[in-house]
């Protein structure tokens, strides 16, 4: 539903939707995430068993959609000792997702924030990096 909804250009709720190539069949591949905020960048994170994170790795680009608007992305890996602070920063940010998100990173029903960003070696923490065509400095 949320998919169909984002599709006709209603935004609702936080998610955004992140669409990428799926790594066998070059379809595009949309997924509802979560964007977090922190120090100026913008992450997606996932918990290591969602399938949207092979895709995102195989692919490196892709897109992230907010109703009708659609960005096109560059996904950047986090090292598992720069993780902890963005998800900490997701349990701040996002406290209606908290629940679905602590059984996601394998963190506890009454996860806190500490949980969250002990969690860090069992997620994948992914920046959004602007893509454009202006060649890097």
């Amino acid at each position: 539903m949320m998919l169909l909804l984002h599709n006709a250009g209603v935004a609702i709720g936080p998610p955004h939707i992140l669409i990428v190539p799926g790594r066998t069949s070059g379809e595009p591949r949309p997924t509802p995430v979560s964007i977090v905020s922190l120090d100026g960048d913008r992450y997606v994170v996932a918990g290591r068993r969602m399938s949207w994170v092979k895709n995102v790795r195989a692919a490196g680009a892709g897109s992230i959609q907010r109703g009708r608007r659609l960005e096109p992305v560059r996904f950047t890996e986090m090292e598992p000792h720069e993780r902890g602070p963005v998800l900490r920063a997701y349990w701040h940010q996002h406290s209606q997702g908290r629940k679905i998100a602590a059984q996601i990173f394998e963190a506890g029903p009454d996860a806190s924030a500490d949980d969250f960003a002990e969690a860090a070696p069992r997620c994948a923490v992914f920046r959004l990096d602007p893509l454009t065509d202006e060649p890097a400095a």
